[in-house]
């Protein structure tokens, strides 16, 4: 055995005690092909003494199916109740889970070898683990050739980020692990000191080639050459060694090299060589180190030893000889992808009924939402189609399987191809989805109304149909007018929610001009499409549910939202549906925001931000303010709103548009600053135009009470009635409703300098109370205890006490020192019993509280439970409690 580098053996033993320590490590190898990644990788998993071992190897296999590394490490749920391929953000919940299960007696490994050839959904899943992990014994080891521009990009940004994971390159052994490579029996010291610093600068330190040297020639025969033989000659090297084995073996090696460099069954291997009895031959190619076995059993797997051994093997072979095998292992492996694979690679021409039969099975792979497999079988379908017609349209739909299986960069590094492709409605369907995959709306609206319609109308029918429902959705978020939308969209059959590709941009964009046209005979069948008890729903109807519960949130029903969204949201975090880019998640943190579970609401805003492919949805970007504003972080607060602001300037979608209004209101409300109040509502009809404070628009009860509020601080109170009547005539009016009109209408009158019929209509506010809208009703009380300070001093101490208590159980502090509530009670503010912890820690809290199991916790966070036992240590340690119970009395005062 060669030893490390002594500054490579101390990274190795630093992860490992790290690790063992419960400090999560990464470690990555990089290295070109033969420099030693393997090795290295063994000798790290060697250090890892008393550790539970997992591995798993990337597949260079053409098609690398996706979580396919995660299924090797036992991973057992990548697909939701349909069949569908889940998201990274969700089957990292059940890599957690994995985690928790194998960590709970041992430490743990994650090592993967070959992460070049590692399929992008597992390494994206393990990054988005590792970035939330505190407290796990874990080591995760990564060996991987350098990657290209492209591959693996986001687990590229995460372990170059500072201290995210330890990375040693290697760029060649040292000259002492050269040497430590000679064999001890010939020669003298002096003679292998010589030959190994020949051999190592030779070959630049690359351990593959010297290995291949020193298994074909001597010692004695190096020291003499006057010449070394090239690296270059390896393949002939290998001709060499395989000539002294017999026939047999050599079949049987082809017929490995055939099937790739992932494992094979030795019974497979025997089929595809054609030979009877493999048994001699398998002992004789793993003696001489050309195929390892995956374990020691008589039955286990084999794989060539390294790819370069693959390649040379496969080169070798005459190209006759080649289609043969192929031909063989389509018809013997078990994998019906597989066996396709290689028909593919037996093909000796172009072949119509074979590139049909690939196109059929890419329909299937569509279904099953495996839009990797349906992009790798419609690649090969264009390749092997006679008509150079089908041949683009079938490659421009492998584009498009490809922008849905989430690989943007390979995409975009053929765009240019794409945009020349003579199908011009196709062409749009896949430059419009990867523009939107990218978040870049504004642009995938401007291709698609470039399309001249006579393109559109000669079009087959189901492009047809993508074209014009992506045209009407992103009509929807750019801002266009109703009217335009409904045009679109009300031209289509309504078969269209059927479509898999843009099925649920046609229900979405349906359902919301419905509802801004007041059709509430339609916004009714989508209601009364699921069960009034969501856990009812079948699994099929999730998205229906979600629509349901999108409508409940934005228009202030924050119970009925929370009943509908969180059985989404909870379907979403066990894998049963996927993630809908974390709008569920916001809308339901809206939700909760509004019935002032702060804590609560953040993590679902939180998990909403993971959810993301890349830029955040706008309505997601919308919401993030809503908590910071309330608490008073005003800095941060700050900086969301005009990040969200700046995006919704290109792209004004009217909904994100609300809940963005709304979230300047709360700051405005808890910042104290008149000015800015006075002036928000011109501001903002600056940035989205006159119409958008209009009492108008159907945005939903809960935005016209805002918009109402400014109404007031700009000092414009006659539309407020207007406001309160659109409350009111809504399909559906909340209960608040019947409190909200005599407070504004209250404020109205102090406006109007009637002090007496202000403080009348704040007093009858606050009897009509329900538990609805906490935050709001300490508004009431707030303005109660202000206008009643000179009238009759007793009722406003009461309101400011009321207030005060409001305030402080939702950690509202900016409110809790304005004169309403801190000088009628006399008391400070007081002080925030989570005030020292992390943002992760008072989320653990909060859900402690709450009630919420370890399990339940990890859950809810998208963490594992050591990660939740971690910062409970934490929390225990900076309250000064020991247990729940005590954290919880702590909590209640």
């Amino acid at each position: 055995m060669w030893d490390l580098r002594p500054e490579r053996a101390r990274q190795f033993t630093s992860a490992v005690a790290g690790a063992r320590a419960g400090h999560p490590q990464v470690v990555c190898i990089d290295g070109d092909s033969g420099m030693g990644k393997s090795s290295h990788l063994r000798r790290l998993l060697d250090e890892a003494d008393g550790f539970r071992i997992l591995e798993a190897y990337g597949d260079p296999a053409t098609y690398r199916p996706p979580f396919g590394v995660l299924q090797q490490f036992g991973v057992d749920r990548t697909t939701a109740d349909d069949g569908s391929l889940l998201s990274p953000a969700i089957v990292a919940q059940s890599l957690r889970r994995l985690i928790d299960e194998m960590s709970r007696d041992d430490s743990l490994v994650l090592a993967v070898d070959d992460a070049q050839w590692a399929d992008e959904e597992s390494m994206d899943t393990l990054r988005l683990v590792l970035e939330r992990l505190s407290g796990d014994r874990l080591l995760v080891a990564v060996a991987s050739r350098p990657l290209r521009n492209g591959e693996h990009v986001p687990w590229r940004r995460f372990r170059d980020r500072p201290g995210a994971a330890t990375v040693l390159t290697l760029s060649g052994i040292g000259l002492d692990e050269a040497e430590a490579m000679m064999p001890r029996s010939t020669g003298s010291d002096t003679v292998r000191h010589t030959v190994a610093e020949r051999l190592w600068r030779h070959t630049d330190g690359n351990p593959m080639y010297l290995r291949s040297l020193l298994a074909q020639y001597s010692v004695e025969d190096l020291a003499d050459a006057t010449e070394l033989p090239a690296p270059a000659e390896v393949a002939r090297d290998l001709d060499a060694r395989l000539s002294a084995v017999d026939v047999t073996a050599a079949q049987l090696l082809r017929a490995v090299a055939v099937t790739g460099s992932s494992w094979l069954d030795r019974f497979d291997a025997a089929a595809i060589a054609d030979v009877d009895d493999a048994s001699s031959a398998l002992e004789v190619l793993l003696g001489a180190e050309l195929l390892v076995a995956r374990s020691g059993g008589p039955l286990t797997d084999v794989r060539i030893v390294h790819a370069l051994v693959r390649a040379a093997v496969y080169q070798s072979m005459p190209a006759e000889e080649r289609r043969l095998r192929h031909r063989r292992a389509s018809q013997v492996l078990a994998s019906p992808m597989r066996r396709l694979e290689h028909e593919v690679a037996a093909a000796n021409g172009r072949d119509d009924e074979l590139a049909r039969r690939l196109e059929k099975a890419a329909v299937d792979a569509q279904a099953a939402g495996d839009h990797r497999r349906e992009a790798q079988l419609l690649h090969w379908a264009s390749q092997l189609s006679q008509s150079v017609v089908d041949r683009e349209r079938r490659w421009l739909d492998s584009q498009l399987a490809t922008v849905l299986a989430r690989d943007v960069h390979a995409v975009r590094a053929r765009l240019s191809d794409i945009a020349w492709a003579s199908d011009v409605p196709r062409r749009t369907v896949v430059m419009a989805m990867l523009f939107i995959a990218e978040s870049r709306i504004s642009e995938a609206r401007r291709l698609l109304e470039s399309v001249n319609d006579d393109d559109v109308e000669v079009a087959d029918d189901v492009t047809r149909l993508r074209v014009r429902v992506l045209i009407a959705w992103t009509m929807l978020v750019s801002g266009s007018s109703t009217d335009r939308i409904a045009a679109v969209i009300k031209s289509l059959p309504r078969s269209a929610a059927g479509d898999r590709i843009v099925g649920s941009y046609y229900v979405r964009t349906a359902g919301q001009v419905a509802g801004r046209e007041d059709d509430f005979d339609l916004l009714a069948l989508d209601f009364d499409a699921v069960p009034l008890v969501a856990q009812d729903t079948p699994v099929q109807d999730t998205s229906k549910l979600g629509w349901r519960g999108a409508i409940y949130s934005m228009c202030g029903f924050a119970r009925e939202g929370r009943r509908d969204l969180s059985e989404v949201v909870a379907r979403i975090r066990d894998g049963r549906v996927d993630a809908t880019g974390g709008v569920d998640q916001a809308l339901y943190g809206f939700a909760l925001w509004q019935d002032g579970e702060l804590d609560r609401a953040n993590i679902e805003f939180d998990a909403a931000t993971k959810m993301a492919l890349d830029r955040l949805q706008p309505l997601v970007q919308a919401s993030l303010p809503l908590v910071p504003a309330v608490r008073g972080d005003f800095e941060r607060a700050d900086r969301l709103l005009d990040d969200a602001e700046a995006v919704l300037r290109d792209l004004p979608w009217r909904e994100a548009v609300s809940v963005l209004m709304m979230a300047q209101v709360v700051r405005l409300h808890a910042g104290q600053d008149a000015a800015s109040r006075s002036g928000y509502l011109r501001r903002v009809e600056g940035v989205f135009g006159r119409d958008c404070a209009s009492p108008s628009l159907p945005s939903g009860a809960i935005w016209h009470l805002h918009i109402a509020l400014a109404r007031l601080w700009a000092g414009d109170p006659h539309p407020v009635e207007e406001h309160l009547r659109a409350i009111e005539r809504d399909m559906i009016v909340p209960d608040w409703a019947r409190w909200a009109r005599p407070w504004l209408t209250g404020l109205v009158a102090e406006a109007a300098g009637d002090a007496a019929a202000a403080l009348r209509l704040l007093q009858e506010a606050t009897t009509l109370f329900n538990d609805e809208l906490p935050l709001y009703r300490a508004h009431v009380f707030a303005d109660l205890a202000r206008i009643a300070a000179a009238r009759m001093p007793a009722v406003a101490a009461d309101a400011a006490t009321q207030a005060r208590e409001l305030y402080t159980g939702l950690g509202a502090a900016p409110y809790l020192t304005t004169s309403a509530t801190a000088e009628q009670t006399g008391a400070e503010a007081p002080a925030d019993v989570f005030g020292d912890l992390s943002e992760r820690e008072r989320e653990v809290a909060a859900l402690l509280v709450a009630g919420l199991s370890y399990a339940q916790i990890a859950s809810e966070l998208y963490v594992t439970r050591s990660t939740v036992g971690f910062h409970l240590g934490n929390i225990y340690a900076k309250t000064g409690v020991s247990t729940r119970h005590a954290l919880t009395q702590l909590v209640r005062g």
